[in-house]
C-alpha cells in the first residue's frame, strides 16, 4: 500500500491509559459516543462486539486490547474487585480488634494506617480520574481514625476495661467504619461511571470499523519517523513509526490502520 509523506496528512491524536497514539485522519470518518455495544461470539478478545450506526452494523475494536493493554471495562472492574477486598479487609480487622477484647489477648493487627494493604496501595495510587481522586482523598481521615482505634482499645484493655473497649469499638463501626463502606460504595459506582469511552469510525480498504478510545485529543499534522527494531516497533506491524508534536517532547506512537483488524475480519450483521 503506498503511504503519503508522513507530514502531509493530519492525525487524530488519542490517548489510551497515560499514552499518545495518533490514528491517520485520511481514514476518520467521525467521531461517536461508544453506547449499546453488542458482543459478538467466538471473536477474539480485542473485539469488543458491533455497533449500530444509523442502521449500519460495524465491528468494534477494543484498542487498549488490541495493543496488549487491559479494556477500559475489564481495568474498572479490576478495579472495583480490589476496593471490594480491602472494604473486607477492614471488616475483618475491626472483627478482630473486637475478638482481642473478647478473649482477653492481645492485638496484633498492624494499627499503622500506612502499613495495611489498603494503606500501602492508597500512598502510592494516582488516580488519572480528578473526579475518583477526590473522592479518594476523603478516605484519609476516616481510615487513620480506625486504626488509631487498635491503639485505643490496647490502653483501654490495659486498664481491664474491657467493657468500655468494646463499647469503643461498636462507636467506631457506626461511624468510622460505616463511613468508609460508604466511600467504597461511591468509589466503585463513580469508576464504572468514569468510563466515557468514544468511537473512532474508520474506513479502511473499503471496510468501515470503529476503535474504542479513552480520549480524543485533536487532529495534528505530526513529523514522524521509522521505529528502529526493539525500540517500540510492535511485530504484528500495528506500531512502526513515532510521531512528534511541535513544541511538545512525549512520543506519539503512529497506528497503522490497515493492521486494526487483522487476523479478526468481523462481518457487519443484519441492519
Amino acid at each position: 500500500m503506498s503511504r503519503a509523506p508522513s507530514g502531509d496528512l493530519p492525525w487524530l491524536i488519542l490517548q489510551l491509559k497515560s499514552q499518545l497514539f495518533a490514528l491517520s485522519a485520511s481514514h476518520l470518518k467521525e467521531l461517536v459516543v461508544a453506547e449499546q455495544i453488542t458482543p459478538v461470539a467466538r471473536t477474539p478478545p480485542h473485539i469488543r462486539g458491533v455497533v449500530n450506526l444509523r442502521g449500519r452494523v460495524i465491528p468494534v475494536v477494543d484498542l487498549r486490547k488490541r495493543l496488549g493493554m487491559p479494556g477500559a471495562p475489564e481495568e474498572a472492574d479490576a478495579f472495583c474487585a480490589l476496593m471490594a477486598e480491602r472494604e473486607q479487609d477492614h471488616r475483618k480487622w475491626l472483627n478482630e480488634l473486637e475478638a482481642s477484647v473478647k478473649e482477653r489477648r492481645p492485638f496484633t493487627l498492624t494499627t499503622d494506617p500506612h502499613r495495611c494493604a489498603f494503606g500501602r496501595w492508597y500512598d502510592t495510587y494516582r488516580a488519572e480520574n480528578v473526579w475518583v481522586a477526590g473522592l479518594l482523598r476523603k478516605f484519609d481521615e476516616p481510615h487513620q481514625r480506625i486504626h488509631r482505634l487498635g491503639d485505643e482499645v490496647e490502653a483501654i484493655k490495659a486498664t481491664g476495661q474491657f467493657e468500655a473497649a468494646l463499647a469503643s469499638i461498636e462507636r467506631s463501626r457506626e461511624k468510622g467504619l460505616n463511613l468508609m463502606l460508604s466511600l467504597f460504595a461511591e468509589l466503585k459506582v463513580l469508576t464504572r461511571e468514569a468510563i466515557h469511552e468514544t468511537l473512532a469510525v474508520l474506513s479502511i480498504e473499503g471496510a468501515v470499523v470503529a476503535v474504542t478510545l479513552d480520549v480524543a485529543l485533536s487532529v495534528e499534522k505530526l513529523s514522524a519517523e521509522e521505529l528502529p527494531s526493539g525500540s517500540g516497533a510492535r511485530p504484528d506491524g500495528l506500531v512502526r513509526r513515532v510521531g512528534r508534536r511541535s513544541g511538545q517532547s512525549q512520543p506519539v506512537m503512529l497506528l497503522e490502520c490497515e493492521h486494526l483488524l487483522d487476523g479478526a475480519r468481523v462481518p457487519p450483521g443484519p441492519a
